[in-house]
């Protein structure tokens, strides 16, 4: 009985051994907790000592560049101006007369600017570039006179690649014939009407001369405009004489507006009446300002040429005349022409510029 009262003892001491090994592994799993606690604690405080040292750098920064912007000076912002007001332009003056040979005298005339080119617009992307055009330098009229004479002087004149004005005279053999062929090559044709001159020059036939009553004046004109009919215009050949008798030249001008045509004053004399009688007409002509061909040497052909160019560049255009019997004229216009077309020059006619 007292033996097996002692065997539980064992089984006693190794119940109690149990609870002692649990009690260890929880002691060091609570261990490990608290490191791991501790940890992230620690994480957590220093991210928010970072944020607050940044968040302080930032107020700082702010409150460094509110201050300086306080201490600069404001600057004032430019009042809107309103848009200058163009001058009114002075009233154009008319240059003095002055007496001058009957074949070199040029036209005084105001020199209004010249047009400028429109600014060209952005193309849209993808639009083809087109080349940016040139300024105009102005426009060129040329008037070969005294066709009618020589139908070979006139040829090289017809194959000319640009507009001519051509004016013929009347009463010759081949006057008819040479306005028939300026018509069918696309050139202008003018009567070339022979007029009195004060050097007492014979002016061919179906001339005017000064002092003639009003019903011959008008019998020779449309006598002369129906032998080289349909024309557009007359322009006097010779003439400082006649151009110079008022009553004259309002005859002749009233006969172009009955018979609807234009007058060119080739201006052989500074003191002309034709545009005081045209502008007391209310009708508008056109003036020579250079002659080609005072000198047939191609060197001074080229000289008048070049000042004919500055008066189409002051002036917006330049009426140039010069003779079928000038053997260098035709191929030095022809020769040039394409390069004053690349130039920014235009070529016209005397209709053109005068009914623009």
């Amino acid at each position: 009985m007292k033996s097996a009262g002692k065997k539980p003892k064992p089984l006693a001491k190794k119940a109690k051994s149990l609870p002692r090994k649990r009690r260890k592994r929880r002691g060091k799993l609570a261990l490990k907790e608290k490191v791991l606690i501790a940890s992230v604690a620690a994480f957590f405080v220093a991210a928010a000592i970072v944020s607050s040292l940044l968040l302080t750098g930032i107020r700082q920064k702010n409150d460094r560049d509110l201050a300086a912007a306080a201490s600069e000076p404001a600057v004032p912002m430019p009042a809107e101006q309103p848009p200058p007001t163009a001058p009114n332009p002075a009233p154009s003056q008319s240059a003095p007369k002055e007496a001058v040979p009957e074949s070199t005298q040029t036209a005084p005339q105001a020199a209004p600017a010249g047009r400028q080119p429109p600014a060209a617009a952005n193309p849209k992307p993808g639009a083809p570039v087109l080349p940016t055009p040139k300024a105009s330098k102005g426009s060129l009229v040329f008037v070969i006179d005294d066709a009618g004479n020589n139908l070979r002087e006139l040829e090289p004149f017809l194959a000319f690649p640009g507009p001519l004005t051509i004016a013929v005279l009347p009463g010759l053999p081949n006057s008819a014939e040479a306005a028939r062929r300026v018509r069918a090559a696309g050139k202008e044709v003018f009567l070339h009407q022979p007029m009195e001159s004060l050097g007492g020059l014979n002016p061919g036939p179906g001339a005017i001369y000064a002092g003639m009553p009003e019903s011959e004046i008008r019998s020779i004109v449309n006598r002369n405009l129906d032998e080289i009919w349909p024309v557009a215009g007359i322009n006097n050949h010779e003439g400082s004489k006649v151009t110079m008798d008022r009553e004259a030249m309002e005859i002749i001008l009233a006969i172009c507006r009955e018979r609807g045509i234009l007058f060119l004053d080739s201006r052989t004399t500074a003191d002309t009446q034709a545009p005081i009688v045209a502008l007391a007409m209310g009708m508008s002509i056109e003036e020579r300002d250079v002659f080609l061909d005072n000198s047939q040497d191609p060197a001074s052909i080229l000289g008048y040429l070049n000042k004919g160019l500055k008066k189409a560049e002051e002036k917006g255009k330049s009426v140039m005349i010069g003779h079928t019997w000038s053997p260098a004229l035709a191929p030095i216009l022809s020769e040039k022409y394409s390069t004053l077309k690349a130039g920014g020059y235009s070529f016209a006619t005397v209709s053109d510029i005068i009914r623009q």
